[in-house]
């Protein structure tokens, strides 16, 4: 009775980087470029077909069936070229998160935070509120 009716099997999370989900829709595009090439293989063949007719309803049934997969050869395409840019896109995000991991990238952003603690700390340190600057100005005229 188990076995009729058993219960659903707990699926574990698809836990999947970004170079794995770049390289399933590189193997989608790659199955889609097949289906592409055996739609143009087959569309010169109905082509020569087609020269090769008398007009007439056959020449026509010909170029309706022709259509149609000139139809799909299209969608095809444009499910290829939106595949294209979903793997452009995930391709920025793996070099970003690479950037980010980077270890250079982390002692520059350590640094920078270095370099702005002694920067605020030196302009407290500085009081420009105190200095007139015409009286600097005129000093620095009749110095030269």
């Amino acid at each position: 009775m188990e076995r009729a009716f058993s219960a659903k099997k707990e699926k574990e999370p698809a836990s999947s980087s970004v170079q794995d989900a770049s390289d399933r829709i590189t193997r989608r595009g790659e199955t889609i470029d097949d289906k592409i090439k055996k739609l143009d293989a087959e569309l010169s063949r109905y082509k020569e077909q087609i020269k090769k007719m008398r007009p007439g309803p056959a020449q026509e049934a010909k170029k309706a069936r022709a259509m149609r997969m000139l139809k799909q050869k299209r969608t095809y395409e444009g499910q290829r070229d939106m595949l294209c840019s979903e793997s452009f896109k995930l391709d920025q995000v793996a070099c970003a998160v690479e950037g980010i991991k980077d270890k250079d990238a982390q002692q520059n952003l350590t640094s920078l935070k270095y370099a702005s603690k002694d920067l605020k700390g030196m302009v407290k340190i500085i009081k420009i509120h105190g200095i007139d600057v015409c009286d600097f100005s005129f000093t620095l005229l009749f110095q030269s």
